[in-house]
């Protein structure tokens, strides 16, 4: 599908690897400190049980489920602001920014509002396996929430930072929030003796911390491309607003299609039972650490492909395409070997349960087969989002969740009774057809035309 000789493609494109690593790596690390804050979570709250494991991941999936309201307005910032940083136009750029957040302030309260609301409503509906313990998924459902308008601002500062090849900022900030949650996790958890609930009020501290961070670097400094001081701050600009909805709605559809069937696909494992979906969740645990690299490159391709159509070379934009997915596709590859390989071994760091290591094990074997597949689906549409083309992001992702893994998850767990494995295997099937999908709809080459 895409030639490989990384050797000679670093002879060729020294500068184009070299440009692909500067904001890759920092995000990678950035990832990495996310996966590595999810990792002492799972550990710290794994020493409560595993009931305690699916309270966790149950209070979770509501939120994962809204998230992509907020990449709306995300995925708008990154393509205006990258574009702008091409052609290195400031103004622009930073009204971009500014507008992007004055959006994101009513839309995150808005929504924490409504989960609260429906709070005991959602958890019901998605906690409904017989032995969930939905007291203890509220409380930890309830302290996360807090910090909801503080991830909405997290995630479009990040964008900003991101689009402009400053990704090393929001790794140090995570890498800080790393300490300050493992310091909270031990003190609410396991001096406080506050369980799950201490697990929540922990992450919505670290959240805050992180937003705190870039408010001071983004309005109190001008060190950065993107620094805009409050007092030339304009509150609303209708026009600046309607590009980024307009680049970011199709965006927000296709996370919201996503996220929706993902939720969906999850409660469908979650009727496995809590041992089934303990296992599910430990395995996806181990597997973030490929996903977050992959999700890296997808982040330099994303904000590449943005500056370059912003310097007028639709030409370089595809050639950094080529070379941000050939690079994950490698780095991919390497972790999908060592899954196969060695999946025991990391599971046992999770739990020594025995009924729990051999579902995940089999369910970390299977999913090592697709890492190829899913470095080409993460990269190639997040070039299509860097370049505005997010409607045909939008089409391939509707396909994959809701003709190919939903209907058949939905086969494999109730009518051939395949349990845990059978989700697993649906998943590589989604992954494969998405990656074939994105490379076609990239190498058509209309996404170099889209006007944002």
């Amino acid at each position: 599908m895409i030639k490989m000789d990384l050797r000679r493609e670093w002879r060729r494109n020294k500068k184009v690897f070299l440009a692909i690593m500067t904001i890759a790596l920092p995000a990678i690390t950035d990832l990495f400190a996310q996966t590595l804050l999810g990792f002492f979570d799972m550990l710290m709250v794994g020493k409560l049980g595993a009931e305690a494991i699916s309270s966790v991941g149950v209070g979770n999936a509501p939120i994962n489920a809204v998230l992509p309201i907020f990449f709306a307005v995300s995925i708008g910032t990154t393509a205006l602001v990258s574009r702008a940083y091409g052609s290195n136009n400031k103004k622009e750029g930073k009204n971009a920014m500014a507008q992007s957040l004055i959006l994101s302030l009513p839309i995150s309260l808005g929504i924490t509002l409504l989960l609260f609301i429906f709070k005991d409503k959602t958890l019901q509906l998605v906690g409904r396996a017989n032995d969930m313990n939905l007291q203890m998924t509220g409380e930890y459902y309830a302290t996360v929430l807090l910090g909801m308008p503080f991830l909405c601002f997290n995630v479009v500062f990040f964008a900003a930072y991101r689009s402009i090849s400053k990704a090393n900022m929001p790794m140090i900030a995570n890498i800080l929030s790393i300490f300050s949650n493992i310091l909270f996790n031990y003190l609410f958890i396991f001096v406080f003796g506050w369980g799950v609930m201490g697990a929540g009020i922990a992450t919505t501290l670290s959240r805050g911390m992180i937003t705190c961070i870039f408010i001071y670097t983004t309005f109190f400094t001008k060190r950065f491309w993107v620094s805009i001081p409050l007092r030339k701050l304009k509150l609303f600009d209708k026009n600046m607003s309607g590009r980024i909805l307009k680049v970011g709605i199709p965006a927000a559809v296709e996370q919201g299609v996503f996220r929706i069937g993902m939720l969906i696909f999850e409660m469908m494992v979650i009727s496995l039972g809590t041992m089934a979906y303990t296992s599910h969740k430990i395995a996806l645990t181990a597997e973030s650490f490929s996903f977050n690299m992959g999700f890296g490159f997808s982040v330099a391709g994303t904000a590449l492909v943005g500056q370059q159509l912003g310097k007028g070379s639709a030409k370089n934009a595809h050639r950094d395409a080529m070379a941000t997915t050939a690079l994950a596709i490698f780095m991919m590859s390497l972790f999908g070997l060592t899954f196969f390989i060695i999946p025991g071994t990391i599971i046992h760091m999770f739990t020594d349960e025995p009924e729990i290591k051999e579902m995940a094990t089999v369910a970390l074997r299977l999913v090592s087969i697709c890492q190829p597949f899913q470095a080409v689906s993460m990269v190639l549409s997040g070039c299509l989002r860097g370049a505005g083309d997010t409607k045909a992001v939008l089409w391939i992702t509707a396909i994959g969740m809701y003709i190919i893994r939903i209907p058949l998850t939905y086969f494999f767990l109730y009518k051939m009774d395949t349990g845990l494995s059978g989700a697993w295997i649906v998943m590589t099937i989604d992954l494969a057809f998405r990656s074939i999908a994105c490379y076609r709809v990239f190498k058509k080459g209309r996404w170099s035309y889209v006007s944002v």
